[in-house]
């Protein structure tokens, strides 16, 4: 025999877009308050007052055990937040073109899938085990999660509709916060690879922390920007029914 228990919309999205905050917080701030020397170090000596992600979660304890248990909690929501919305848009009735929309769609999970499978990836081997895995999955998580992003911005602002649809006040504030966090991600995005080749470049100090600030913000705007399906699903209610 099977169980089941429901679980709340709401509360389910809650849980999949505060535990990556938690895990952010919590690591870099024990980075700070115990191996400030040893995470902020870099490979030219010069003072730096943050650390980066990859060296709060690869070289100290014991943020990797909460960064990598965080994220094995944090996947199967976040999987199944994204298959849950493919079949919404999948269902919707006003969209012109509908022998090539669903194709879109569906690429478009598939980018957005590849995206939380590299970061799956870059969480589960450091730069210290297998540094061009993780750079290459850096590599990938940042593509799909930025081709996902724009590819759902254009469909929301320029996708034909039909003549009698018009969009409702939540909808318009919806595709808003996506352009709005979108902008803000791909910029701290570019801000950031200007302070890692600058540092790269002139080893000047606290050049480093500046990246890493910004990597940060790459992540909690990204988190943001999914997070805004919350928004989108709010008026839906309902619950989701899990077996064990």
């Amino acid at each position: 025999m099977s169980s089941s228990v429901r679980i709340s919309i709401r509360h389910f999205l809650w849980f999949a877009y505060s535990l990556p905050c938690f895990a952010l917080f919590s690591c870099v701030g024990l980075s700070l308050l115990k191996d400030f020397e040893k995470s902020t170090r870099t490979h030219c000596k010069v003072f730096n007052f943050l650390p980066s992600i990859s060296a709060s979660i690869g070289d100290c304890e014991p943020q990797r055990y909460i960064w990598r248990l965080c994220f094995a909690l944090d996947s199967i929501p976040r999987y199944v937040v994204a298959y849950l919305q493919l079949i919404r848009l999948l269902n919707r009735h006003h969209i012109l073109l509908q022998e090539l929309y669903p194709l879109v769609q569906i690429t478009n999970s598939c980018i957005h899938f590849l995206e939380l499978t590299f970061l799956l990836i870059l969480t589960y081997i450091s730069s210290n085990e297998i540094k061009w895995i993780h750079e290459s999955s850096f590599v990938g998580f940042m593509i799909c999660s930025l081709l996902h992003m724009l590819i759902t911005v254009l469909i929301d602002y320029f996708w034909p509709r039909t003549i009698n649809y018009r969009l409702s006040d939540q909808e318009r504030m919806v595709r808003a916060k996506r352009l709005r966090w979108f902008v803000i991600n791909i910029t701290s995005f570019f801000i950031s690879i200007y302070f890692y080749f600058r540092h790269n470049e002139f080893c000047e100090p606290n050049i480093y922390s500046m990246y890493c600030l910004f990597e940060y913000f790459v992540v909690l705007t990204n988190i943001a920007y999914h997070s805004v399906i919350m928004d989108e699903w709010d008026h839906q209610g309902g619950q989701i029914q899990i077996f064990y």
